[in-house]
């Protein structure tokens, strides 16, 4: 007997389950799009730097970026026209005091030198001649002033004899001779003193032209001489070459640079501060000069008073021994420590933050998603961190970085 098999009936056809699933699905999409912030702007938390708050102690620093600098530097110019004949030496060479780096060539100077030299020495024969004809002159003088002297003791005692003889004993005639030849010989005596001084006079006048024409013609032989021998570009430092701007056959004129050379061994560094961060440095402050191949500490030594082109120079003197590579025109970074503030509360310096201003800036909810604009007030600033003094508080997040495009927005959401 056959029996009919009767097959259960289903309780859902295939298509009303389709339907229940996309209907939750729906409903669930429906529930989730409700709890998402669509009026909040969005910023990947990814792509900002986010700061807690912090109090303690707060060390104040600057940064700033510079170079070292030779503090003995020698600047080699031309002193006069001339052909470089030679080059001796290129940029990196050692040299010492007095070596030869290059020499040039003016024919011109060189026989003018000559010129000058003899023209000197015949100055020097003209005034030995001169000195020989004139103490001849002076000698023959003196001679005639001593012949005259010696005619006046003659006639002056022949006169004491006959005065010292009875009266009558020499006739009145002689005896009127006799004086008279002693008072001409006094009058000569007188004439020739006075004509020997004015003699000696003359000689010194005359012998006085003749040296200081002799000294002129030789300051002038000297001057052509230290021509010829500026021809000689000698180093007048020990230190290396940093520059040699010369070719061979190049004509220069005086004042045309030549080169430089440096002392490598004595070097400080040459900050170049923002004029804004650099109202608080002073000499004698601390510094760390990073030379990209170690540290090295030094101390402030100068500020320059005069801002040019937005930064300040200021000069740093190296105390420590210097890394390995360190020579002249090496880039370097430099912290220039300030001050230090106890009991600070501080938080990272976003780069638009100025001190003692009113800034606003980003603070976290305790949720960590959102973030709002809050005032805060600013103390002093460091070259990464800034002294909060009102708005924010110990254990506060706030983000650090750039705003961006969202710098307009009250509140963003971080995702």
């Amino acid at each position: 007997m056959d029996h009919i098999r009767t097959q259960p009936k289903r309780i859902l056809s295939k298509r009303a389950i389709v339907i229940l699933v996309g209907v939750a699905l729906v409903a669930a999409c429906g529930v989730g799009l409700a709890s998402v912030d669509f009026s909040t702007q969005r910023v990947d938390r990814d792509k900002v730097s986010i700061d807690t708050v912090r109090h303690g102690l707060m060390e104040v620093k600057v940064h700033a970026n510079g170079q070292l600098v030779p503090r003995n530097v020698e600047y080699l110019a031309s002193q006069v026209t001339g052909r470089v004949l030679t080059k001796n030496v290129r940029p990196g060479a050692t040299v010492k005091d007095g070596d030869l780096l290059a020499e040039l060539s003016n024919p011109q100077l060189t026989a003018s030198a000559a010129e000058a030299e003899s023209a000197w020495k015949g100055s020097v024969n003209t005034l030995n001649a001169s000195r020989a004809d004139l103490r001849a002159t002076l000698i023959n003088q003196e001679a005639a002033l001593m012949q005259a002297k010696f005619a006046l003791e003659r006639a002056q005692r022949r006169l004491d004899a006959e005065q010292s003889l009875m009266p009558g004993v020499i006739p009145r005639v002689e005896h009127d001779a006799t004086v008279l030849t002693a008072a001409q010989g006094r009058e000569q005596v007188d004439m020739e003193t006075r004509r020997t001084a004015a003699v000696r006079i003359n000689v010194q006048e005359k012998l006085n032209a003749d040296q200081a024409r002799s000294d002129e013609l030789k300051k002038a032989m000297e001057r052509a001489n230290d021509q010829v021998a500026n021809l000689r570009i000698v180093a007048g430092i020990d230190g290396v070459v940093q520059e040699m701007n010369i070719d061979v056959g190049q004509q220069l004129q005086p004042g045309s640079p030549i080169g430089r050379i440096a002392r490598p061994d004595d070097l400080y560094a040459e900050l170049r501060v923002s004029a804004r961060e650099a109202n608080d440095i002073l000499a004698g402050q601390k510094v760390s000069v990073d030379t990209r191949n170690g540290l090295v500490d030094g101390t402030v030594t100068r500020v320059d008073p005069s801002v040019i082109n937005g930064t300040v120079v200021v000069d740093v003197t190296l105390d420590g021994k210097l890394p390995a590579g360190a020579r002249p025109q090496l880039p370097v970074e430099g912290t220039i420590f300030l001050t230090r503030i106890a009991d600070a509360t501080y938080v990272g310096r976003p780069s638009y933050v100025k001190p003692d201003a009113t800034v606003s800036v980003y603070k976290l909810d305790p949720s960590g998603q959102y973030a709002t604009r809050v005032p805060i007030h600013v103390g002093k600033v460091s070259m990464d961190l800034m002294q909060v003094t009102g708005g924010l508080a110990t254990g506060d997040q706030v983000i650090t970085s750039e705003t961006g495009e969202w710098q307009g927005q009250e509140k963003i959401l971080l995702k």
